[in-house]
This record gives C-alpha cells, structure tokens and sequence, in this order.
C-alpha cells in the first residue's frame, strides 16, 4: 500500500516524539480493525447486522434494548463483541517500546475489548469499560468473560438467576465521571497525544493545555472525524504503517 504520509511531516513527528518525556496513546476503532475485528458503525457491518438481527448496532447496544430485548441483545453481544477476534499489529509493538522507553504514560482505550494477547500496557484507562469485567445488576456479584462467552442464551447470575450486565459502556449512558477524570488528567500532562481512531461514541473527553506549554497532537483517522478537535497532523494512512516510523 502507497504511503500517503510525506517524509517531511514524518521526520517532523519523529523529531517530537524523541523529545517527549510523557506520552499518552488513546486507541480508537482503527486500531481494533487493523487488528482483525470491524467497525460495526461502517455501513457494510450496519447492513450486515440489520439482515442478521433485524435491528442495527446502535439499536441493541442500548440500555432499553438490554432491558427489553435480553435475548435478542446476548445474541448479538456474545457473537459480534466478544466473538471478535482481535491480534496484535505492529502499532501494538511500537507503543510497548515507547513503554520500555519509560515515555508512554498511560493508554485510554475507547474500545471495550481490551488488549491483544501478549500485550500489557502499566496504566490503561478502559474509557467505555471491558467486556471482560462484567456483574449481577441485583447482587453485584462478579463474572468473568469466560462465564459470559459459555453459557447457553442469556448469562445469568448463579445466586439470582437475573441476567448479567456487561460490563461495557452502552451507547446513550453517561461515561464514568472518574474515568474521564482520569483520562482527561493524563491526556493534559501529556507532550504527545496520539489519538489512534475515532471513537466509538459521538461524544469524547477534552483536555485543556496550559498556555506555557506546547503539546503535539496526532490523530490518525481514514475519515473525517474530530474535525472541531485541535490537532497539529491528521494521518490517513494505516496506523500500523506509520507509527513504528515515527516512534
């Protein structure tokens, strides 16, 4: 695949990247597709899923859809979230140098799939919570992804027979004020943000700089997203192709 990234704009982000003491990574859908799994908000998956569901992806990652619909909503979940499989890419490799390097910070990841096999990261921040922590809406009682993945129909919980909760963000809830708190911190303190993807919602956290500082912002998106988000670059090429250059 061509590079559409010039050399210049390429040595420029380097040359930022070796300087910086505090970087922060914020994983984005692209990630998850360039690492085997889809964007169930594409128009291809949309109309796939409606075919097979009857309802579009939006519909039934919804709370009222949870409620109303339970088995109809565990159908979908555990065959098009947690049965996507997900791998690492060379972006994966490049962040986890950076890490060794003791300059990433902290990673916010947007999905709910957590990381790839094999890759640890010392401070994630899962902005719209994981599939793998997940509970009893009544007891609170904890269940793995494993228990969620197994079990026939709707998970239920083994002491009130109520139907496990996800543990994931669904779309129209409010994030979780400490997360965003969180993220929000980490992205501030930063002098390299790397937004990779868009994110899944249509709202994000916003982090403010101080006047006294300079922070280098690279969103890489093959759309036109965050467009009201000041960022120094926009990278339209793969984010596996241009990170480990310029890291």
């Amino acid at each position: 695949m061509k590079r559409i990234t010039d050399e210049r704009t390429i040595n420029y982000m380097k040359k930022r990247i070796a300087e910086a003491g505090n970087i922060v990574a914020i994983l984005g859908i692209e990630m998850l597709v360039e690492g085997g799994g889809y964007d169930l908000d594409a128009n291809d998956e949309t109309y796939r899923v409606e075919e097979e569901y009857g309802f579009c992806p939006e519909e039934m990652l919804t709370t009222s859809f949870y409620n109303a619909k339970v088995e109809k909503f565990f159908k979908f979940y555990k065959k098009e979230i947690v049965g996507m499989q997900v791998h690492s890419t060379p972006a994966y490799d490049a962040l986890l140098k950076l890490q060794a390097q003791g300059r990433l910070s902290a990673v916010v990841s947007q999905n709910y799939h957590g990381l790839p096999d094999g890759i640890a990261f010392r401070n994630v921040i899962e902005y719209n919570g994981s599939m793998h922590s997940n509970h009893c809406p009544r007891c609170g009682r904890s269940y793995d992804l494993a228990y969620v993945r197994t079990s026939g129909g709707i998970p239920l919980c083994g002491d009130c027979k109520t139907a496990i909760r996800p543990g994931i963000r669904l779309i129209g809830e409010r994030a979780d004020t400490t997360l965003m708190t969180k993220a929000a911190l980490a992205c501030e303190k930063a002098d390299v943000l790397l937004i990779l993807g868009k994110n899944m919602y249509e709202d994000r956290f916003e982090c403010s700089i101080g006047l006294d500082r300079k922070q280098l912002r690279v969103l890489f998106s093959k759309e036109a997203v965050l467009s009201d988000q000041k960022v120094d670059f926009i990278i339209r090429d793969e984010i596996q192709m241009i990170l480990p250059l310029i890291v």
